[in-house]
């Protein structure tokens, strides 16, 4: 066959300011490169000091009319995790895609702080870096409407101010860094898409694994202008694009699209959409709440707390205001699922609406958007954020911190004690006032962290400042109450919001969804199986710049289309494998056991929980006694054999790994029914 895939990278030496602009011949360092996660580990293992270069692009199908494919894919040495990590934000590729290249690799440090320029125009790519003091913006700018800016949206405003003219109206973007990304190792990027030549309020966020830090710390970029004129000609035919979905589910690529991604866009049945109206809906009795605590409490506990603080007010002010008015937008691509949820500037997801809201106990939507938008505006990860507010609060106010000492409120200004179901009963909880009151003592905690003396242990993650105040502690230790993965020496992760211990999994690259996150019970050496399962496939959409909310449709025939239009000869299943098994070999030991009482707690309450629903399952009620007669030494072997069922499924090869993962099973086998016919040919 002969090979249609042609890339190129552009290498910028950020010290000169030389670049290089690189056909890609197949391979980088031995690795064959489809894809942006391809090109990041390939050049990170190239560089005799890895740790000095960061690498972003987009997917093979960033130019096509498919959507969803089109997302920024960062991959760099992680500060947060200690380890190589992978974060995109959404759109972003769309745009990269103008400047003629498909990666961007950086290599060393600018000699300022700058802002780097990239631009394709009448055939040219421009490269320039100029110098930025971003401390000087991040107080405060104004956009054109005179609407004051902070932090990141400040320093994008600006940054789009001042070079955009160098840009067609809408080809252009900015991805930019806050104050975190200077004061902690857990600084974020985020971008905003841009329409009409205007900045608009959705905002996207490579959120995880503090490469904001990475790129402005190491690398002195603090903000990126990109975007130009070149136009991709490929994949631009709808007969050839709705000719894939046609074969594989005998429906248009429109039509396919809709339907595998309800839950982003509308669920009818429940009458809400969008990650947070969908999860807030289903959580039930297994939204955690005041820092985990709510694992304590009585299932029916939890569903009062569901129905009068979730269903009744937090969610029904989401639906009143977001979903029934349809504040619906894209993320900057072309895409009719409009995933994004606003209400005003205030986009709206899950995690960091559920980090940053029941896990600091809010409850309401107004508290919610300020603490939110406030954390967001300085660049920090709102879940990491979120996950050290709620462990300082709770720490606080059961006295195993000084509030003083951290320069706080006294613990009386919290409501911790009035969570509803408290076993010790209360005079229960005032949904807006206590939640404005928790939510500006969040926000205190925040600003603690990131601009006084006071914080500076908890700079460096909540495991290194557990690890500190551990050592120093002379009552119940505060260290207990942290809930976080661990790598490395002193590197963490809170973990994504769900009650599961998938999300707890040693696996090499956690706080993403690189491990199985159902909620139903599977021995823990079966779940570690199933956890290197789910990196496999979730690689198919971070490798091929596309967004996981179309994964139904992208695990199944991504592959398919890459290989019938480019004759692009892989096993594409294969080449996930290999590439995540090369991280685990790499990373796999740096995994750490659970270190924090509040983790260990998690696991076994899930447990307890299914339980009590009655599940007839001999490994269940096993574990249940090992846990109930020894906890320590329960979790001990728990994680063991986590990590046993990890090192046997990376050891048994791709071969092991099934052809598709439920819950997409049936939507698999729907496809492969239909592959009794060659795929249509490339146009």
């Amino acid at each position: 066959m002969t090979l249609q895939l042609n890339q190129r990278e552009l290498v910028i030496d950020l010290a000169s300011g030389d670049y290089q602009i690189n056909p890609i011949r197949t391979r980088i360092n031995g690795r064959r490169i489809i894809g942006p996660v391809d090109y990041g580990w390939a050049r990170y293992g190239l560089e005799a000091a890895p740790k000095e270069v960061f690498t972003f692009g987009g997917g093979p199908l960033a130019g096509s009319r498919i959507p969803g494919t089109r997302r920024l894919v960062f991959c760099a040495y992680s500060p947060a995790w200690e380890g190589f990590y992978v974060s995109s934000l959404g759109g972003g590729a769309y745009i990269l895609h103008r400047v003629g290249v498909d990666f961007v690799c950086l290599q060393g440090r600018a000699e300022n702080d700058s802002v780097l320029i990239l631009n394709h125009n009448h055939g040219e790519i421009s490269v320039r870096l100029e110098a930025i003091r971003p401390e000087g913006i991040w107080p405060g700018y104004a956009d054109p409407q005179g609407n004051p800016l902070l932090g990141f949206y400040a320093l994008q405003q600006y940054v789009f101010d001042r070079y955009h003219a160098e840009y067609d109206e809408d080809w252009v973007r900015v991805f930019a860094v806050g104050p975190a990304a200077r004061l902690t190792n857990e600084g974020i990027i985020g971008s905003n898409a841009v329409k009409k030549g205007l900045v608009t309020p959705i905002d996207d966020w490579a959120g995880r694994g503090g490469l904001g830090s990475r790129l402005l710390q190491t690398h002195r970029i603090a903000a990126c202008i990109f975007g130009g004129d070149w136009e991709d000609p490929d994949l631009k035919d709808s007969k050839e694009i709705d000719g894939y979905f046609q074969q594989y589910y005998g429906e248009s690529m429109m039509k396919v699209d809709l339907g595998a991604t309800e839950k982003y866009r509308y669920t009818p049945g429940f009458q809400t959409g969008g990650t947070l109206g969908v999860n807030l809906h289903t959580g039930e009795d297994k939204l955690f709440s005041f820092n985990y605590a709510s694992i304590y409490e009585s299932d029916a506990a939890r569903l009062r707390q569901q129905e009068e603080l979730i269903a009744a007010h937090y969610l029904k002010q989401f639906n009143e205001e977001a979903i029934q008015p349809k504040n619906f937008a894209h993320c900057g691509e072309p895409c009719s699922v409009a995933c994004k949820k606003y209400t005003g500037v205030y986009k709206k997801d899950y995690e960091p609406y559920h980090a940053l809201g029941p896990q600091v106990g809010v409850f309401d939507q107004r508290a919610a958007e300020e603490l939110n938008h406030f954390v967001d505006a300085m660049g920090c990860d709102a879940i990491q954020m979120g996950g050290a507010a709620a462990w300082i609060m709770e720490a606080i106010w059961r006295g195993r911190l000084a509030a003083e000492e951290y320069g706080l409120p006294p613990r009386q200004a919290m409501n911790f004690a009035f969570a509803p179901g408290d076993s010790e009963g209360g005079p229960g909880f005032e949904v807006v006032g206590d939640s404005r009151r928790n939510a500006g003592y969040a926000r205190r905690v925040v600003e603690m962290i990131l601009f006084s003396a006071a914080g500076e242990r908890f700079r460096g993650g909540m495991r290194a400042a557990a690890q500190q105040i551990e050592a120093r502690a002379g009552q119940e230790p505060a260290a207990a109450l942290a809930v976080y993965t661990a790598h490395g020496a002193q590197g963490c992760m809170v973990p994504n919001q769900y009650w599961v211990p998938g999300m707890f999994a040693p696996m090499p690259m956690m706080g993403k969804y690189f491990v199985y996150y159902g909620v139903d019970y599977l021995p823990p050496r079966a779940l570690g199986k199933k956890c290197v399962e789910r990196m496999v496939y979730e690689l198919f959409s971070e490798n091929s710049g596309g967004c996981r909310f179309h994964r139904k449709w992208v695990e199944a025939i991504v592959d398919e289309i890459l290989a019938a239009h480019y004759k692009y000869p892989v096993d594409y299943k294969t080449h996930q494998f290999e590439i995540a098994q090369q991280i685990y070999a790499a990373e796999g030991a740096g995994a750490r056991f659970w270190e924090a009482e509040r983790t260990v707690d998690i696991v076994w309450q899930f447990l307890e929980k299914w339980g009590r629903v009655g599940l007839k399952d001999p490994s269940l009620q096993e574990w249940i006694a090992r846990f109930r007669a020894d906890k320590w030494e329960a979790a001990r072997a728990y994680w063991e054999e986590l990590r046993a069922g990890i090192a046997e499924a990376f050891a048994a090869g791709p071969g092991a790994i099934p052809e598709i993962s439920a819950p997409y099973q049936a939507a698999r086998l729907d496809v492969m029914e239909k592959k009794g016919a060659a795929l249509p040919a490339a146009h």
